[in-house]
């Protein structure tokens, strides 16, 4: 079985599974200096703001793929990573929290790292106007199949989820 959205990433081949989230998750530099960011901000999620406050704000939303740069912002420029479809796929979380993977340190790193992203959209996208920018034909930031009331609904089950135990 393939990740969804990702053809090319077979799940059953761990090892290529875990390099691919490495490269679309993983940030060792961020998760190496991040018990000192406390020093510029706490680390929560109400530093997160909606994309709609980000407009108000005057900050123009930048696609990147680099999960280093994720809610990276600079200047008048905030940089934010594509939700990928997999991580809106139950095959992907039963998968990712699976047997093969339950054990294993890196695999719960990574674990973390996907719940820490997803965890970003539910507090970037809070209002409909916020998923209206969020899937504007140049920014794209949610899959164009996904509709609003599916994402409150799935929204509404990470929500519960407490900053401490995200990546």
């Amino acid at each position: 079985m393939a990740l969804p959205g990702y053809p090319s990433v077979i799940l059953d081949d761990l090892g290529s599974t875990k390099e691919f989230l490495e490269q679309e998750l993983w940030s060792q530099q961020l998760e190496t200096i991040a018990p000192r960011l406390w020093v510029m901000s706490t680390f929560s999620h109400t530093n997160i703001n909606t994309l709609h406050r980000q407009h108000i704000k005057g900050w123009n939303i930048l696609v990147t793929e680099d999960p280093k740069l994720h809610l990276v912002w600079i200047h008048d420029r905030i940089l934010i990573k594509l939700l990928p479809q997999y991580l809106l796929s139950y095959t992907f979380w039963e998968f990712l929290l699976g047997e093969n993977t339950r054990s294993n340190v890196r695999w719960k790193q990574l674990q973390q790292a996907a719940l820490g992203f997803l965890h970003t959209y539910v507090y970037l996208v809070c209002h409909e106007s916020d998923f209206v920018i969020a899937q504007q034909d140049h920014l794209r930031l949610i899959p164009q199949d996904i509709k609003w009331v599916d994402f409150c609904s799935f929204a509404a089950d990470i929500k519960h989820i407490s900053d401490d135990v995200v990546s």
